[in-house]
């Protein structure tokens, strides 16, 4: 192989992967907006900004939610049909139980009394 084709094919590898590697982290950034566009992007960015969460515990908040999306889409989905009132239990066990997992799981030790205080308005309803 002489030099010429040598240096292109170097330069051919050499651009394939740096496009490559723009477009994969392109891709990351486009689709972690589209999930804080998602139907808890607001909590989740105020969640985020209030209790100052590192990349990890982003990751695991915008899982947590990804599941309870599901979850409380399902539920509606399965009394879709019947009585709304028959699903308002269920609704409400799901909020408490992903609810808890923020506070329990999420959360480190010294920021569940800030959630706690966040929260008290919101237990006077349930």
């Amino acid at each position: 192989m002489s030099g010429t084709r040598l240096w292109l094919l170097l330069l051919t590898v050499v651009a394939f992967l740096a496009g490559f590697g723009s477009g994969m982290y392109t891709s990351e950034r486009t689709h972690r907006a589209s999930q804080l566009d998602g139907a808890f992007g607001d909590f989740e960015r105020a969640f985020v900004r209030e209790f100052e969460l590192d990349p990890e515990r982003q990751r695991l908040l915008a899982r947590l939610l990804d599941h309870y999306n599901r979850e409380t889409e399902a539920i509606l989905e399965r009394y879709a049909s019947e009585n709304h009132m028959e699903m308002e239990p269920e609704l409400s066990r799901a909020g408490l139980e992903y609810r808890a997992m923020l506070r329990d799981r999420l959360l480190p030790e010294p920021q569940r009394p800030k959630f706690d205080r966040l929260m008290a308005p919101y237990d006077e309803t349930l």
